[in-house]
């Protein structure tokens, strides 16, 4: 172990059931570990905490600092899994957060109560890894700055170091992490690795230009080498979950894919863009995502915009 990775490993913080410290003390941590960095941003749409039922634990969670070249920076490592099981046996999904945040938002209290009681209800286990991606829509946006390179190259091996499996097999985010999580799983594609599914949240899709033009891209040619509702059929042989609320500024970009991509289950719901909504999807979230590491273990078939999610 490197120098580096001694003082990475010494600052880490253990959180959720079973680890050292307390439930709460993500919050207060996180807000520690912001302050001493240069992307300070606040937790957006925050997961409002469910009613816990009884002995039902909450996710535990890790946050570490790793230096990444691909960012040329320090970022947050957040990992996130079932209370009291090893997750070095666990399979990996990657997990992208949206514009103006970071990975803290995957290991928030209210997305570890979620992961906690999905867990409990016969969702297959699995570890979320986030990393900060910036504001630069997962892409490499600035030529020295490119979040993909640092989730293809660079975060298998910081998986290794800590003994878990090296390559994730899941791909998810929210709202810009939407569409990252889309890019990143045309990625693997492209590399013959591809994930087992992938499911996005909101994810932000523009139809034109002049509302492209307002987010980090450098130009449009770059927004169209990187709209997922251009390069749609290349993510036709991996499975894709996709949700967004009915109120949502990203609703009709969202339909346009859902009739163009026909992914394997979509629904639009009534919702926003906010906390609130994405907490009544997560369940159907985690069940889709589970499905697709033990698919005999769920009753859960594919779906449309307009059908029922099945009861869980």
């Amino acid at each position: 172990m490197s120098g580096q990775e001694h003082r990475v490993s010494r600052r880490r913080l253990l959180l959720g059931g079973g680890a050292v410290v307390g439930a709460g003390a993500l919050a207060a941590g996180a807000t520690t570990l912001a302050r001493a960095m240069e992307t300070p941003a606040p937790i957006p749409q925050r997961v409002p905490s469910a009613p816990r039922p009884a002995r039902t634990p909450d996710a535990a969670a890790t946050v570490e600092w790793v230096s990444s070249s691909a960012r040329r920076r320090s970022v947050r490592l957040v990992i996130t899994s079932p209370a009291g099981v090893d997750r070095r046996t666990l399979p990996v999904a990657v997990g992208l957060h949206g514009l103006g945040g970071n990975a803290l938002w995957w290991g928030d209290p209210g997305m570890r109560r979620a992961l906690g009681i999905a867990w409990a209800s016969g969702v297959p286990p699995f570890a979320i890894a986030a990393l900060d991606g910036g504001d630069n829509y997962w892409h490499p946006f600035r030529p020295t700055d490119d979040p993909m390179r640092m989730l293809l190259d660079e975060l298998p091996g910081w998986l290794v170091q800590r003994g878990m499996a090296p390559t994730p097999v899941l791909s998810t985010g929210v709202s810009m992490g939407g569409a990252g999580c889309l890019m990143y799983a045309r990625a693997r594609a492209r590399r013959s690795a591809p994930v087992k599914a992938v499911a996005a949240m909101s994810p932000g899709l523009f139809t034109d230009w002049a509302v492209a033009a307002k987010r980090p891209f450098a130009g449009i040619a770059d927004w169209e080498a990187n709209d997922p509702l251009r390069f749609y059929p290349e993510l036709a042989g991996t499975p894709t979950g996709m949700w967004c609320g009915d109120r949502d500024s990203f609703a009709n970009a969202v339909r346009r894919y859902i009739a163009l991509a026909r992914p394997q289950y979509s629904r639009i719901s009534p919702g926003a863009h906010t906390g609130s909504y994405y907490a009544t999807i997560l369940p159907q979230v985690f069940a889709f995502l589970g499905q697709h590491v033990a698919p005999s273990t769920l009753p859960f078939g594919p779906a449309s915009a307009t059908t029922a999610f099945p009861h869980l």
